[in-house]
This record gives C-alpha cells, structure tokens and sequence, in this order.
C-alpha cells in the first residue's frame, strides 16, 4: 500500500500515523467553509474583506438601500449602523462610495466639514461621494418676491421662507459656489454636479428618493454634486474653520 499522505501541517507520521493537528484539519475546513456561506448570506461591513463599499449616510428608516451600507445617528429598522457621520469614521482609505441625500443641511456647519473630511479620508483612492442637498439660491428665487402682492401673501411668503430655513432639523443651507468652495478645499477632486437620479457613473445612478424635484428661475431644488478623492490626502482646513467662524459662528452663537 502506497503511503497516504494530506496537504495540512504535518501531513502524515512514518509508519502512517496521523499528526495530532492533522487530525483536526478537516472539521477546521467544515467550519471555515460553514463560516464563508454564511457570510454570503448576511450582509458584511466596509471592515470585512467582502464587506460592502458603498455607505449610505443618514439613511433615515425609509431609505434603505440593498447594496449600500446603510449608517444613521438613530437605530432605526434596518440601518445596518448607528453612527454619527459627523465624528471620526472606523474605516480609512477603504470606500467605493459615500451617498447623502437631504443630509448636509442637518449638521451645523463645523459638523458638515467635519463629516466631508470623514467620508474623503474613508474613500480609498478614486472613491467618490455624491451629497444631495436643498439649492440655496432655488429657495430664495421660489420663496420671497419683491413683486407687489396682498400683505396676506407677503406674510405667507415670510412663513415659507423661514420654514425653508429653520424647519425639518435645517441647519445650514449651501448654494453653488460654497459647495464649490468646501469640497475643494478640504481636497476632493474632479467636482461635477448632476441631474436628480443622474451621473456617469452606474454605481450612483437613481439614488435619489426624497422627490418634489424642480427646476425654476433657473435653479434646480437641491444642488446634486459628486466629487473624486485624488492623490491628495482629504484634511480639515484651519482657515476654512476661522472663516466660518468670522462670518457665521460667532453671530449664530451670540444669539443663544
């Protein structure tokens, strides 16, 4: 009889005695591959060599998107984390993409950079982020006019106007250019702003799901942008927080 022999530690001892820790390989292999179907049948996180690369911030409990992992500040129905978005992120350099619809406008300001900075250092190389927010200059065009109307209207726009403002959690409201602005600055390249449900890229197409999508005067309701993390390294810039604190900081804290 030829000799028999394995493919584990040790393999087989002269006189066709089995190692010890051979003897334990095959149920080691039967849990191992128990352990792979099961990972295929649950989803993974970012952190896992099969995880998914694509997170999905401020979720909320509608929006739950099969192939994202989904991330919100409160645990509700099927978020696969809780996270607060505006602290420091547990994975670096690892993310396909980063997708926030209707979310930006809720942080204050310090927290939105605070939160880009996260996302662009969590990105590997190439990665992007795609942020749907509420288009400043839609809200002042479709809120406020100075053609001659009743006092009745004129109060009403008043009511809507700061309702845009300071209603639903809205914290800080970005036109074009400010968007521009922040993500440049922090490092974020090859800037390109998209069609609601638009992009060229496959992986970001038909995300949107808040709806009431417009274009008037122009402008579109919310500013759809999409940016690329470069070679760069994604940081926090100190005179972006001192200028934010000179023109909008100080005042908004001198009120409370």
């Amino acid at each position: 009889m030829s000799e028999q022999r394995g493919s584990g530690i040790g393999a087989f001892l002269p006189g066709g005695r089995q190692h010890p820790v051979t003897q334990l390989r095959r149920p080691f292999d039967l849990i191992r591959d128990l352990a792979g179907r099961l990972d295929g049948n649950r989803r993974l996180p970012p952190s896992h060599s099969r995880g998914i690369r694509r997170v999905h911030v401020g979720c909320g409990p509608h929006n739950i998107y099969e192939d994202w992992w989904n991330v919100d500040i409160r645990n509700f129905g099927g978020v696969d984390q809780v996270m607060d978005a505006a602290e420091s992120w547990p994975w670096k350099d690892r993310l396909d993409y980063v997708y926030g619809e209707h979310f930006l406008e809720h942080l204050a300001p310090a927290g939105a950079i605070q939160f880009l900075a996260e996302a662009g250092k969590a990105l590997r190389i190439g990665g992007k982020i795609r942020i749907s927010t509420p288009a400043l200059e839609w809200v002042i065009k479709t809120h406020f006019t100075f053609e001659p109307m009743s006092d009745r209207r004129r109060i009403e726009q008043t009511y809507a106007t700061n309702r845009a403002f300071h209603g639903w959690g809205h914290r800080f409201l970005y036109s074009r250019e400010f968007l521009v602005h922040l993500l440049t600055t922090l490092g974020y390249e090859q800037l390109a702003f998209c069609d609601y449900g638009s992009s060229e890229d496959p992986h970001l197409r038909n995300l949107e799901r808040h709806g009431d999508f417009s274009i008037d005067f122009g402008y579109p309701s919310v500013w759809i942008v999409e940016a690329r993390r470069g070679s760069s390294p994604i940081s926090t810039s100190r005179q972006l927080l001192l200028d934010l604190r000179e023109h909008f900081g100080k005042q908004v804290e001198a009120g409370h």
